[in-house]
């Protein structure tokens, strides 16, 4: 039987971020069904959003380390 897919992967404790425009954008959850990502974005240390994102606006490098998750 094959392997069942997890439908929310949480990436909180796994520190996953980047930075873009001045903003750094953290992962917190990933949505396999979906392809889609929750995010918190903070500025200057400072929380200033949580938004949803696609996968595919992703860095090349975060891509890589979520590739194993489906």
């Amino acid at each position: 039987m094959a392997k069942k897919k997890k439908a929310l992967v949480d990436l909180s404790n796994m520190n996953l971020s980047y930075e873009e425009k001045g903003q750094i954008i953290k992962l917190i959850n990933f949505k396999t069904q979906t392809l889609s990502l929750d995010t918190e974005i903070y500025e200057n240390n400072i929380l200033v959003t949580k938004r949803s994102m696609v996968y595919a606006h992703l860095p090349r490098n975060l891509k890589a380390q979520l590739n194993k998750f489906f």
